[in-house]
């Protein structure tokens, strides 16, 4: 419909300058006929041009104007910006126009102020759904570990493996609200990170050992290479960041069949983290997705074995806060590796992630 009317506006402009020549023809011919002297022929000409001259350019701003106004709206729009209106009282097809645009533009702006309150709703249903759940499972963990430590009296080995399912199975639920709770914080910017100078070996250290119950009952074979080195950083944040990793490689391994590498390496600038394993590799037109919320590479594993899909989305909030870079090198069937920088002067403490 724009380009509608911008080819009808041209094309009165082609009809105006001939109707122009046609008349400027007819002039000339009447002062010839006339007989007329030539100065005075040359005055009236030059007169005659100057006033269809200015004529002509009133014409054409008059015309392209609504169009600009037209295209600059539209610019607007682009940029993210709705509900201006375009003045304009003509009724021909650039009236159309400008009225469809401007019905178009208030309709934009209703429909993205009803997807903010949706997602206000969301968050403030999100959290409150997380808190509830989570609120149980605290005592649900603490009993389990207490009937585990045999602190009420002994336990036969079949009681034991139950109440193991137990605690094992709310802790796997812990994690996904956990995980619930850090990726609307990052959507909100509010999760925090607390950066201090520490050791980024001891940070490597306690997520491996954390986990190594879970990788010795798989028979996996896990080894580091990490150094001792002081770099501000969030250890928590970083620490969850590892554990991601690690428990993703792990989901990609079959048991007693791989091993896994957390490696360092280090220049003048950053620390780079790598988490290598010998699993099923992901395929390269899934790579670009893999740091999205809730993209699963197999969800058939992730039923198996658990997971939220937001692990990764999470590890590149917390990346990024600490102005890292997060990234996956991978091939099907020969396993993949994931690594992530830390600048080494990196000290804004307390920052949100945004």
């Amino acid at each position: 419909e724009f380009n509608l009317a911008k080819n009808n506006m041209i094309e009165n402009k082609n009809n105006l300058f001939n109707d122009i020549d046609q008349l400027l023809l007819s002039w000339n011919g009447f002062l010839s006929e006339q007989g007329s002297g030539e100065e005075i022929v040359i005055e009236v000409l030059l007169v005659v041009d100057i006033g269809v001259f200015i004529l002509v350019i009133f014409i054409i701003r008059k015309s392209l104007s609504p169009l600009e106004s037209i295209t600059k709206a539209i610019s607007r729009v682009k940029e993210g910006v709705y509900g201006e209106k375009i003045e304009y009282s003509g009724k021909d097809e650039v009236g159309q126009l400008v009225e469809n645009f401007n019905i178009m533009s208030d309709t934009i702006k209703l429909k993205e102020e009803e997807a903010k309150k949706t997602d206000i709703a969301k968050d403030e249903f999100l959290a409150m759904i997380t808190h509830e759940l989570k609120t149980p499972l605290v005592p649900i963990q603490g009993y389990s570990d207490i009937l585990l430590n045999e602190h009420l009296g002994k336990l036969t080995d079949q009681q034991k493996e139950r109440i193991g399912i137990i605690k094992s199975s709310s802790e796997a639920l812990l994690s996904i609200i956990s995980d619930l709770l850090d990726a609307q914080k990052l959507d909100l910017g509010q999760l925090r990170m607390i950066k201090k100078d520490a050791d980024i070996k001891d940070t490597i250290t306690k997520s491996i050992q954390a986990l190594k119950p879970e990788i010795e009952s798989n028979n996996i074979e896990i080894n580091s290479n990490a150094t001792s080195l002081i770099i501000n950083h969030d250890p928590e944040r970083i620490g969850q960041v590892i554990s991601n990793l690690i428990k993703n490689s792990i989901v990609a391994i079959q048991p007693n069949q791989g091993k896994i590498e957390v490696m360092m390496e280090e220049n003048p600038k950053e620390v780079k983290i790598s988490v290598k394993d010998s699993g099923v590799g992901i395929a390269e037109d899934k790579q670009q997705d893999l740091f999205k919320k809730f993209y699963q590479v197999d969800a058939t594993l992730t039923r198996e074995r658990g997971g939220s899909g937001l692990g990764l989305a999470i590890c590149k909030g917390i990346i990024d806060n600490h102005n890292g870079i997060i990234s996956v090198h991978s091939v099907p069937n020969q396993g993949a590796t994931f690594s992530f920088t830390i600048p080494k002067n990196n000290s804004e403490e307390g920052k949100s992630a945004l």
